[in-house]
């Protein structure tokens, strides 16, 4: 499953951004050559090759077929390109929050609550007369 993923993945990144795309068109390159071997009988694959792809191209019949063909015209694909520079000064802002001050009347003044049990609980304490 991770396999078939990767793979997915690969491919959808390599016709989507990049010139992969224009293999698809290879049937169109094959049925264009038969067409123009039907035609001219002596013509072969590199003599098709150089008058599609090497050879200036003539505005004839079959021009809007002959632009049709792989890697004769770019696609439109999404190129982005990192950019990298001094980063961006980081200024950290910090709120002063100022609490009003109040005064607080104190009423017990004894031992705070969590001391209490040390108070009440204490060990016996021995008597200092032997026991006889």
């Amino acid at each position: 499953m991770k396999k078939a993923t990767a793979i997915f993945l690969l491919l959808v990144y390599l016709f989507g951004s990049t010139d992969a795309s224009q293999l698809l068109k290879f049937p169109l390159l094959v049925e264009h050559f038969q067409k123009h071997r039907q035609e001219n009988n002596h013509m072969t694959l590199l003599t098709f090759l150089k008058l599609h792809y090497v050879d200036d191209q003539p505005f004839d019949d079959d021009y809007l077929q002959d632009m049709q063909l792989p890697f004769k015209t770019p696609d439109i694909i999404c190129m982005t390109l990192p950019t990298v520079g001094p980063p961006a000064p980081v200024t950290l802002f910090t709120p002063v929050i100022e609490l009003p001050r109040e005064d607080y009347l104190v009423i017990n003044d004894g031992p705070p609550p969590y001391r209490l049990p040390d108070v009440i609980l204490q060990p016996p304490k021995s008597s200092s007369a032997p026991l006889s």
